[in-house]
């Protein structure tokens, strides 16, 4: 009902959107119910992205990398999951592609991998954010700012105005889930982690607002912060981090009543 709201609104005051192309809206009622769930992992930046600014290590794209490809081989051994990552490689994915390769597999949950920036390097801790166009606070709507800016390196910019608004409005029905999400995430991160809990934060991440799936975005810590870094270079305290977000999603998948096999 609000993907036709929103479709019938935009062809009213937006009718190139309607006819611009993009990916196309999953109709998720209209699937097979074959019980699996799909589950898509983003490593944030890449290629020639290298993300946040590092101390020392390694570079925030590689860290967001490694901490998905562990979060990729947990998943892997659950048989409800079928899991994808949006990139296996030091490569660059525009976030319009991200979203594209999400709607394509027809993601029941999406997640994108990010290290945190401040010019404060007393700042520290993470951050788990869900989508909303409204941001939480100021410090929110900086993160996605950033976030947002590498659409400087992807050739034609963010795209049409009008479009990413229809496609905004259309996936309006994940934006609870997404909460829920994050809010299990974050507690599992406060527990199973070393890093400060900020807590659940939400703003308007270009990456999640093309994706039609309840998504999140986590911040593991920040890159600015001499004891965070320290702590994001640790393999054992990435692993922390992928077994902290995957038992978020085991208990989002619960409460959902997915059914493990």
């Amino acid at each position: 009902m609000q993907r036709t709201i929103a479709f019938v609104f935009a062809a009213l005051f937006f009718p190139a959107a309607v006819f611009s192309e993009g990916p196309a809206i999953p109709d998720k009622v209209t699937l097979k119910k074959t019980g699996i769930k799909k589950i898509v992992l983003d490593a944030g930046h890449g290629g020639k992205d290298p993300g946040g600014p590092r101390r020392f290590g390694l570079k925030e794209k590689e860290l967001n990398l490694l901490a998905a490809k562990e979060l990729y081989a947990l998943l892997k051994k659950e048989k409800l999951f079928a899991t994808l990552l949006t990139r296996e490689t030091d490569v660059f994915v525009p976030l319009s592609e991200r979203s594209r390769i999400a709607n394509d597999f027809k993601a029941d949950i999406f997640i994108s991998i990010h290290a945190n920036a401040c010019g404060n390097r007393k700042e520290n801790g993470f951050e788990i954010y869900f989508m909303s166009e409204k941001a939480s606070d100021p410090w929110a709507a900086e993160v996605a700012d950033y976030e947002n800016s590498v659409t400087e390196l992807e050739e034609g910019g963010q795209g049409d105005p009008a479009a990413m608004l229809l496609h905004s409005m259309a996936r309006n029905e994940y934006l609870n889930d997404g909460s829920f999400l994050a809010g299990l995430v974050a507690a599992e991160m406060g527990k199973g982690t070393p890093f400060a809990n900020r807590g659940v934060k939400q703003a308007a991440f270009y990456v999640l607002r093309g994706t039609y799936a309840p998504g999140i975005l986590v911040e593991m810590g920040f890159m600015t912060n001499s004891t965070d870094q320290k702590k994001l270079n640790d393999k054992r305290i990435r692993a922390k981090i992928a077994k902290a977000i995957y038992r978020g999603i085991m208990k989002y998948a619960d409460l959902k009543g997915w059914k493990r096999r």
